[in-house]
Order: C-alpha cells, then sequence, then structure tokens
C-alpha cells in the first residue's frame, strides 16, 4: 500500500515536469514563430499552465499554482498580440480564450474559497485579453453586448 502511495506520487511529479518542460518548449518554438503557428502554441502553452496549476492547487502547493497561472496569462497575453497582427488566426484565439476562461471558472469551483480570488483575476484578465481580440474584430460593435446597430 505505501509503495502504490509513493509510486502515484512519483508519477504525478513526473508528468508536473513533463508539463513544465512541455509549456516551456511551446513558448520556445512560439518566440521564433509568427502568424497563426504562434498564436496556436502560445494558447497550447498556457492550457498546459492551467493544468499544471489545478494538479498544483490538488497538490496544495498554492505558490507554484500561482506561478502556473501567471505563466499561462503571459502567454495568454503573447498569443494576443500574435493574432491581432494575423487577422486569419482571430476566430481561432477567441474560441480558445473561451474556453480558457470556462476552465478557469471550472478550476474556481473544485479549489478552496480563499484560492478563488486568485482564479477569478486570473478569469478575468483572460477576459480582458479576449475583449482586446474582440475589439480587434469588431471593433465598437464588440462591447455593445448583442446590439444590433441601427
Amino acid at each position: 500500500m505505501n509503495a502504490r502511495r509513493v509510486l502515484t506520487l512519483c508519477l504525478v511529479l513526473a508528468c508536473s515536469c513533463m508539463a513544465q518542460q512541455d509549456a516551456t518548449e511551446l513558448r520556445k518554438k512560439a518566440e521564433s514563430s509568427s502568424g497563426v503557428p504562434c498564436v496556436r502554441l502560445y494558447l497550447q502553452a498556457s492550457r498546459i499552465g492551467l493544468e499544471e496549476a489545478d494538479r498544483d492547487f490538488a497538490a496544495s502547493d498554492t505558490k507554484a499554482a500561482h506561478q502556473a497561472l501567471d505563466a499561462a496569462v503571459h502567454d495568454v497575453g503573447h498569443a494576443v498580440e500574435c493574432s491581432l497582427h494575423t487577422p486569419k488566426s482571430q476566430k481561432n484565439a477567441e474560441i480558445g480564450l473561451r474556453e480558457l476562461s470556462r476552465r478557469i471558472t471550472a478550476m474556481e469551483h473544485s479549489i478552496e474559497a480563499e484560492e478563488r480570488s486568485y482564479l477569478a483575476s486570473t478569469r478575468a484578465e483572460v477576459e480582458r485579453q479576449r475583449d482586446r481580440l474582440l475589439h480587434s474584430m469588431f471593433g465598437d460593435a464588440a462591447g455593445k453586448g448583442g446590439e444590433k446597430k441601427h
């Protein structure tokens, strides 16, 4: 029984290290790319960061979880910057940001109450970046909340 717990802990730590390495590799690839691949790679790195933060919260390692969330938000910012220069990628970037926001909301419901404010601020920043992208795509109509123009 004790060996099983040790093995499980080792697997969790190994997965965490692999995820960190994967996110770092994706960031490096994204830095040297542009256009659609840049957006895709940064969004993928931010997804990995969110999953890493979720695992860290589950392991009660809030410091590591906050660092992973900060890195994910940083990646979101880069993804939006890349998509602002590549109109072809904007629709998929917006969909990806919406999915990230939903994932953060789901994480908020699964963690302790005192950590929810950090996730709420993270979600707010992702939504702010998404609003920047929507404004780039639709101009002033993006902020109208679905009202029709006359």
